[in-house]
């Protein structure tokens, strides 16, 4: 007897699957485009990271998760950039504005800060700025002392000019972060690293302007409106930084970098910007009242934090086309 191989099982299709339900194709699963070396796999239950975010009727922004530090790479971009996004003529209305403004603000200083005081006086505000350590770090990099401190205000006033601290924005730019790795939302997670990103870069031209043009902080001043030093020496600088750096303000600066990331990603939150403007507005009055700044200092650093804000963030989505 021949041995014979066994029959293969028959493979049914049905004949009619119309009553089979259609796979949703209206949502779509996006890999994580930018995650480094780690690889993640889903698990059954597991929620995936959510990428792409409807702002408004016909508005979607997509939002890779962004890569450990590596929006830290995006500063020299960005710097590079900035001439070509807004040297254009379009924007010479906004150059002339700036610098008008800038300009009767100067003409106005000594006034300002003389109103402003007295307006403090009469409200029962401290002028001076008072700070209690919470924790001091002595640290030096060759000669220069860059300690790692962190203080808290200790009067009214201080608090309000505490709302322009570093660490007020690291705050903010933290509670971003770790809400977008807890919910696995990218849109959180690029916020915080927009946040570091247009505040690193807005920090680097405030710091290059003020030790170009060193003029004198309100408080030092020797002359009315402060007396400017160009081109400071470096050590005189670093031993007498108020002397020197009071143009512009990277306060208010840091502060506009800020609020108009956050908005940008949030439009759909439309308490952001009113808020936030006024909470700058406080900041604005109690530099002035405790004589960090002149008015003067303000629309320039306003906006730089502004323009390099709206840079990190076109860096940092994508527009989504609306289906056709």
């Amino acid at each position: 007897m021949s041995a014979s191989a066994a029959p293969l099982p028959a493979i049914v299709v049905p004949a009619d699957s119309s009553h089979l339900a259609a796979p949703d194709s209206t949502r779509r699963l996006a890999a994580p485009a930018d995650s480094g070396k780690f690889k993640v796999k889903l698990k059954p239950g597991h929620r995936p990271w959510r990428t792409d975010y409807t702002v408004a009727p016909g508005v979607t922004y997509h939002y890779d998760r962004p890569g450990q530090l590596r929006w830290l790479l995006h500063i020299p971009r960005d710097l590079v950039q900035f001439p070509g996004t807004y040297f254009k003529r379009d924007n010479v209305p906004a150059f002339v504005a700036i610098a008008l403004g800038s300009a009767a603000l100067y003409a106005a200083d000594d006034q300002i800060i003389r109103g402003s005081q007295r307006f403090g006086r009469f409200l029962g505000l401290d002028n001076a700025d008072s700070k209690t350590d919470l924790f001091y770090i002595p640290v030096r990099l060759g000669s220069t002392k860059v300690p790692l401190e962190m203080q808290v205000p200790a009067n009214v006033n201080s608090a309000f000019y505490f709302l322009g601290d570093g660490w007020t924005h690291l705050t903010i730019a933290s509670s971003f972060l770790a809400y977008g790795i807890i919910k696995k939302d990218n849109r959180a997670s690029q916020t915080a690293t927009q946040l570091g990103e247009a505040i690193l870069t807005t920090g680097v031209v405030v710091q290059a302007l003020k030790r170009t043009t060193g003029r004198q902080s309100p408080f030092r001043a020797t002359q009315d409106r402060g007396r400017w030093f160009f081109l400071p020496a470096y050590k005189s600088y670093q031993n007498n930084v108020s002397n020197y750096d009071a143009f512009p303000t990277g306060h208010l600066a840091t502060a506009m970098a800020t609020v108009t990331v956050i908005a940008e990603n949030y439009p759909e939150y439309h308490f952001i910007r009113p808020v936030g403007y006024g909470l700058m507005g406080v900041l604005g009055y109690a530099m002035l009242n405790n004589g960090v700044h002149w008015a003067s200092d303000y629309p320039l650093g306003i906006a730089l934090g502004y323009g390099f804000a709206k840079i990190a963030v076109r860096n940092g989505r994508t527009r989504v086309p609306a289906p056709t």
